[in-house]
């Protein structure tokens, strides 16, 4: 069969990995395309946020407007009449199409609710959600530069708003249009204990940016000793590379950085 006429096909997805591309599309990292095909009382009572409602009546529009190189997820009720749908969109060689096992029902118990501020927000958290006009009931919301609260406080060396929204339950792992975690954010600042609460919370410290630099590529290069030592001695790795091939010891920009990069010198 030509590459032409060759069909494509679905994947049957579990509602974890439907979780994980959801918030991967909320964040900014990757769009999708979001269905819901149960009848119309039902998403109309409730449905996840973002997601349209899809009838075969409108499915002809659906087509006419969404470019075939956008994720499409559909979910029903239990995850079967979503394959039908998801095998049209196939026909309309539309390239990654997922239908959600278990459909709503399995679903919405495994996407969690956006942390939000509530009664025991303090002031000051409240008062940087407005002053930044990030969404009070969605504390994983991107701004300017796809910044989440997150990211802005750690850019702003915040630790005391860091500390409160890591208490609220924000997405440690949400990366800004450049590509950089909060972890690359907050080096910029310079605030150690801000950036080994980030590191014991879990953040990734060997992210990749759209670039493939690491944050520890970042301190080097800017001549930040005592941020490329304690991103060493929390595990960095020093031998990633990055897409034009360069390890962080080949960028340090000063003799106490190089010193603490000279092992892995190659």
């Amino acid at each position: 069969m030509s590459t032409a006429t060759q069909r494509h096909s679905f994947q049957r997805i579990s509602p974890q990995t439907a979780t994980d591309l959801i918030l991967r599309a909320r964040a900014g990292i990757k769009p999708l395309a979001l269905f819901d095909s149960r009848d119309a009382a039902s998403y109309a009572k409730s449905h996840i946020k973002g997601t349209d409602h899809l009838t075969e009546r409108g499915f002809g529009e659906v087509i006419a407007s969404l470019p075939k190189n956008v994720p499409v997820m559909i979910y029903c009720y239990h995850g079967n009449a979503s394959q039908i749908y998801a095998s049209m969109f196939t026909d309309f060689q539309y390239n990654e199409v997922y239908s959600v096992d278990g459909g709503y029902e399995a679903l919405a118990p495994a996407l969690p609710d956006p942390p939000a501020l509530n009664a025991k927000s303090s002031p000051t958290l409240a008062q940087f959600i407005t002053e930044y006009q990030f969404d009070p009931t969605n504390l994983n919301s991107l701004q300017q530069h796809a910044l989440s609260p997150l990211m802005r406080a750690a850019l702003l060396g915040r630790d005391d708003l860091a500390e409160e929204l890591l208490a609220h339950g924000v997405n440690i792992h949400l990366r800004n249009s450049d590509g950089n975690n909060a972890l690359w954010l907050a080096c910029v600042s310079g605030n150690a204990t801000l950036v080994q609460r980030l590191m014991d919370a879990g953040i990734d410290l060997n992210n990749r940016n759209l670039t493939g630099a690491t944050t520890l590529m970042y301190t080097a290069s800017s001549g930040k000793d005592a941020m490329t030592k304690l991103l060493l001695e929390n595990g960095a790795d020093p031998m990633i590379r990055t897409d034009d091939d360069y390890l962080a010891v080949e960028l340090a920009a000063t003799t106490e950085c190089l010193r603490l990069l000279r092992h892995t010198a190659v």
